[in-house]
């Protein structure tokens, strides 16, 4: 099966020379390619499941990496990537039964200049979030600050509630982009796996 798509930054420019890793549950590389000069990659790999598919070039560096999860390869697929300085790590969409038109979204933000300064708590200040659902942009109705504890350290995460054309809609494709107050950039995707 064909893996295919462009890698681009936050305002749509070709990245050269990044890597696409598609992984494992443990985070193990298990098929890896690079962009060319036009951002254009190419992985040829056997049908099936795969948790995890990373994106970055100097990492920690100049930019944090873009996440993908739950990527079933059935057919050739395109998948178009893009990272800046921000991470959306740990993305997990899931339903409240009852709780209307909607859809609940978890994830931990991270900020590369935070990062670099040492902060305890990387995540940016100031985020606008746009979600989109199989190609099409749904407003965010709550938004949740969350703390979690990750090794030694209090994180902030967010849990938002987006709101959806039906109660218990079926979607396959969630798309989710934010910017913080410095107009840096960070993206993520997440497949359904019950559809």
């Amino acid at each position: 099966m064909i893996l295919e798509g462009y890698v681009t930054d936050k305002n749509k420019s070709p990245i050269a020379n990044a890597l696409i890793e598609v992984k494992g549950e443990s985070f193990i590389t298990l098929f890896r390619a690079e962009s060319n000069e036009s951002g254009y990659y190419k992985l040829d790999i056997p049908e099936g499941k795969y948790p995890f598919l990373t994106a970055v070039k100097d990492y920690g560096v100049n930019y944090l990496e873009y996440w993908c999860q739950n990527i079933t390869l059935q057919n050739d697929m395109s998948l178009d990537v893009s990272f800046d300085k921000l991470e959306i790590y740990g993305l997990h969409v899931f339903l409240i039964k009852g709780a209307g038109n909607s859809l609940m979204a978890y994830f931990r933000p991270m900020s590369l200049p935070k990062f670099q300064q040492g902060a305890r708590d990387i995540a940016p200040e100031d985020i606008t979030i746009k979600v989109v659902i199989d190609n099409r942009e749904m407003p965010v109705i709550m938004t949740n600050l969350v703390k979690e504890f990750a090794g030694d350290r209090e994180m902030s995460a967010f849990l938002i509630q987006v709101e959806t054309t039906e109660s218990n809609m079926l979607w396959h494709k969630f798309d989710l982009q934010i910017v913080d107050k410095d107009n840096h950039y960070g993206a993520a995707t997440i497949f359904n796996t019950d559809i």
